[in-house]
């Protein structure tokens, strides 16, 4: 399969895009302009059979009313389906939690991972339901996380073979004193939270770390990328995603 990085980051928003070996494409996330993701996918919007969407935060959702006006499905956490119900009068598709389901050729499981946001009358941090993907395509899997602590789970017994994870933040590098410094840390993934990730559920079949949604203030893509790759072992591939990366993601890259 192939992997897009069609945009990251927290100003110019997320947008991902994975194309299987058949030709169907399964967007992650669309937080960036309409323009920017037609030309990622080459303008093949019939080819696209849905869009996985994490959370309700405009940098991962700007482009919703495009894809609604295209007949792509928004499958997304029951919550955040919920909220664009009611504010659009569009209907995303809420997903049940760690409950396999088919897109075209895709397998998508979902689960919640812990994420924040402020509440808009009184300016306090609250839980924002985020939902991270194990994605799997023909035998082989993606683990699709962003905006998050930690993650709950541990996957060794998938056997995962990519990651595409949030490495937003290195501690060092953090402000206390910035009016956005809890929000970073209870809802932003840190290198060393990254590295633990790795270290939980790396197996023999991992291939390929893509490190994405880097903070523009707090992270060294540098250094974040060398701890990573120092955890991950000289067998996988780390990379640090920039607009128009594109990856080639196989579990057996020699072969021709």
């Amino acid at each position: 399969m192939l992997l897009k990085i069609i945009s990251t980051g927290s100003q110019a928003g997320n947008c991902y895009a994975l194309i299987a070996d058949n030709g169907e494409i399964l967007l992650l996330d669309f937080g960036c302009e309409p323009n920017k993701i037609l030309r990622g996918i080459g303008y093949r919007v019939s080819d696209v059979c849905g869009a996985l969407l994490t959370h309700m935060h405009g940098d991962h959702v700007k482009a919703y009313r495009w894809l609604f006006q295209n007949g792509i499905p928004i499958y997304t956490n029951d919550e955040t389906a919920e909220h664009f119900e009611t504010i659009s009068g569009e209907k995303m598709i809420g997903l049940p939690e760690r409950i396999p389901k088919m897109i075209g050729s895709w397998m998508v499981i979902p689960f919640y991972l812990p994420h924040t946001t402020r509440d808009k009358d009184t300016g306090a941090l609250i839980p924002c339901p985020n939902f991270g993907y194990l994605i799997k395509n023909s035998d082989e899997v993606l683990l699709y996380a962003t905006d998050f602590e930690y993650i709950p789970y541990t996957f060794k017994n998938q056997r995962i073979n990519y990651m595409l994870l949030e490495c937003n933040h290195m501690d060092d590098l953090m402000d206390s004193s910035s009016a956005n410094y809890v929000h970073a840390l209870k809802g932003h993934s840190s290198v060393s939270t990254v590295r633990d990730i790795i270290l939980a559920n790396k197996t023999p079949d991992l291939r390929n770390i893509i490190l994405c949604h880097l903070s523009s203030e707090n992270a060294d893509p540098e250094t974040m990328q060398k701890e990573v790759q120092s955890v991950a072992g000289k067998w996988v591939n780390v990379a640090v995603a920039h607009a128009g990366d594109e990856y080639v993601l196989s579990k057996y890259p020699w072969e021709v």
